[in-house]
C-alpha cells in the first residue's frame, strides 16, 4: 500500500472516530480526551521519525553535491582554457602557412634550376615564307592626246 493511500485511509478513519469522540464528549463521558489520540499521536512519531530519516538522506545528498562542485572548474578556469585553445589555433594555423610558404619557394628555386640548366636546343627560328612577287599591273593606257581644234 502507498504512503498517500495509507494517509487517506486513516484519516478517513481518524474523522470518523473524531466525530465519535466529539458526541462522546458532548454528553460529558471520558476522561476529556477523544478516543483513538494515542494511536495518532504514535502515527504522528511514526511520520515525524520518517521524514527525519528522508532529511538525513537528502543531507547526505547535498554534501556529496557540494564536495562534487568543489572539484568542478569555474568560470576562469574555462576561460584559460578557452584562450589556450585559440592560442594553439592561431599557432598552428601561423606554423602551417609559414611550411607551406618555404614548400612553394623551393618548389619555385629548383624549377628556375631546372630551367637555367637545360640544355635543351634553342627553338627552331620562326617561319619564313617565300612568296612570289606581286604581279605588276598592266601599264594604264596613256590619256588622249589633246586634239588642236578645227579652225
Amino acid at each position: 500500500m502507498r504512503l498517500e493511500e495509507s494517509v487517506n485511509k486513516h484519516w478517513n478513519e481518524s474523522r470518523a472516530k473524531r466525530s465519535a469522540a466529539a458526541n462522546d464528549l458532548a454528553g460529558g463521558g471520558g476522561d476529556g480526551h477523544p478516543p483513538g489520540m494515542e494511536t495518532e499521536v504514535a502515527l504522528l512519531k511514526q511520520r515525524a521519525d520518517q521524514a527525519d530519516q528522508r532529511m538525513g538522506r537528502v543531507e547526505d545528498k547535498l554534501d556529496r553535491i557540494a564536495e562534487t562542485l568543489t572539484h568542478l572548474a569555474t568560470k576562469e578556469d574555462v576561460k584559460r582554457a578557452e584562450n589556450a585553445a585559440w592560442n594553439a589555433l592561431g599557432v598552428g594555423a601561423g606554423i602551417a602557412f609559414a611550411v607551406i610558404a618555404i614548400f612553394v619557394s623551393v618548389l619555385a628555386y629548383l624549377q628556375d634550376q631546372r630551367i637555367a640548366s637545360s640544355s635543351a636546343p634553342p627553338p627552331p627560328p620562326g617561319i619564313t615564307l617565300n612568296l612570289p612577287a606581286w604581279p605588276t599591273p598592266p601599264a594604264a593606257p596613256a590619256p588622249p592626246a589633246p586634239t588642236a581644234p578645227a579652225r
